[in-house]
Order: C-alpha cells, then sequence, then structure tokens
C-alpha cells in the first residue's frame, strides 16, 4: 500500500481548522498536532495501483497551510511496533 507522511506548516492559529479538514480527506490515515520544525504530522495511505498524489494534492488545497514536506514510505520496509505496553511498569 503506497504511503506517505506530510509535515505541514500552518498559518499561526489554524491548526485546528486544518487538521480537522485534513482528517476528513480519504486516504489520511492519521493527522497529529506536533512541537516542532513542522506544525502537523499527516500519514497518508492508498490502495495498491492509486498514488498518493492525489491526497497530497488536496491536502495542499486547504487554506491556512503556510508549507508542506512529503516524505514517501517503501513499502517493503514497513512494520508496526507492539507499542509501550510490553514494557511493563516502571521499575523505581
Amino acid at each position: 500500500m503506497p504511503g506517505a507522511y506530510v509535515m505541514i506548516n500552518t498559518l499561526p492559529g489554524m491548526e485546528k481548522l486544518v487538521l480537522d479538514r485534513i482528517a476528513q480527506i480519504p486516504g489520511v490515515v492519521s493527522v497529529e498536532g506536533v512541537y516542532a520544525e513542522f506544525d502537523l504530522i499527516v500519514r497518508v495511505n492508498v490502495p495498491l495501483g492509486n498514488t498518493v498524489d492525489v491526497v497530497i494534492n488536496e491536502i495542499r488545497k486547504i487554506q491556512g497551510i503556510k508549507s508542506t514536506r512529503t516524505i514517501s514510505s517503501i513499502d517493503s520496509e514497513r512494520s508496526s511496533g507492539i507499542g509501550m505496553d510490553h514494557l511493563g511498569p516502571p521499575s523505581d
């Protein structure tokens, strides 16, 4: 499944509005606000045979976005972790 991460800078005060609009776009798996060089990080996945370009172009149309940077993922080099639960409680 082709995928990408899109890092987004928004105009000041537009983070939540942009986040809510992006979350409604088909192909968007997740969108999160972050404290970093970027304001939002979006995970995009599309069915095999499609390209992420369509989704990314829809994201870029949203008013309030200042800039984007896209990083394509490598399908054959992807794995899901089991999360932090396996670590158990802290050992103070």
